[in-house]
């Protein structure tokens, strides 16, 4: 089964612009991923503003930059200076407080942020922060295909993250290449960033522009075909678990909401 989903334009934080393809009124989820963000401007009034201090509690958030700087704080005394080419792999678990903010003021900003959810068993664990440099993200070079690993495997070469569930994410790019995987299953997300791709899964076959998500299901092959096309591969097994679900925080029930909040009113969601 495959659906295209188009990005819908949003302003989050404290102002940020941002192409929404999960959790908007098309997708709310895919589980397990309850959240993708595209931010991308030249323009420092879309960006500048950045994502103040908030809460988190029950996911992991990535943030994966391409272009600009981010800087990171949060409430366990991490901080970190997040580059091009560089992710931060955040593991919310029981709580804790981040912000987000650019270090720029001109050129352009360009990342990704994704919202992973946790199974029941990990929903309190405690938080844990990863700062990926570039590099350590390996990269496959051949036959127009260019295939970015910080998550997962590809032609038996690992990402250097190693996920609570496993995660595959990828950035892929093809200059009259072909991006294949075989034997998958679970979820499958095709964003595409640049140009135009070609997915092909089972007898299905679907053309997509940069801006819009293909989702990817029921199938176990899929085929990425493109000519100087770009896109991120994201997939993991859906945790099929009960979702309560509340701004920053995802939860399996509604009292576990009312309690992250009671938590974050009090000062203690990251106690």
């Amino acid at each position: 089964m495959i659906k295209l989903f188009k990005g819908q334009k949003v302003v989050d934080g404290a102002g940020v612009k941002l192409n929404r393809v999960i959790g908007t009124r098309f997708l709310d989820n895919a589980d397990p991923f309850f959240l993708l963000d595209e931010f991308r401007s030249d323009n420092k009034n879309d960006y500048i503003s950045g994502f103040p201090m908030h809460p988190h509690r029950g996911i992991e958030t990535v943030t994966y930059m391409i272009e600009g700087n981010f800087i990171h704080r949060d409430s366990k005394g991490n901080e970190g200076n997040l580059k091009a080419g560089e992710v931060q792999w955040m593991t919310a678990g029981r709580g804790i407080l981040h912000e987000e903010m650019p270090l720029m003021e001109e050129g352009q900003l360009w990342g990704y942020q994704l919202w992973i959810n946790l199974p029941s068993r990990l929903k309190m664990t405690e938080p844990k922060y990863r700062h990926i440099k570039k590099e350590d993200i390996p990269v496959i070079k051949r036959d127009g295909l260019e295939v970015k690993i910080i998550s997962g495997a590809f032609d038996g070469i690992e990402g250097p993250v190693k996920p609570n569930s496993p995660i595959d994410y990828m950035d892929v790019r093809l200059n009259n290449g072909i991006f294949r995987r075989d034997d998958i299953k679970g979820v499958n997300l095709i964003y595409v960033h640049t140009g135009k791709v070609t997915v092909l899964a089972g007898n299905e076959q679907i053309e997509s522009e940069a801006g819009n998500l293909i989702l990817v299901e029921e199938v176990s092959e899929i085929e990425v075909r493109g000519d100087n096309g770009g896109f991120l591969y994201i997939s993991g097994e859906p945790l099929k678990e009960p979702v309560s679900r509340y701004g920053p925080f995802v939860m399996n029930t509604m009292d576990e909401i009312l309690k992250a909040i009671d938590d974050y009113k009090n000062g203690v969601l990251d106690k």
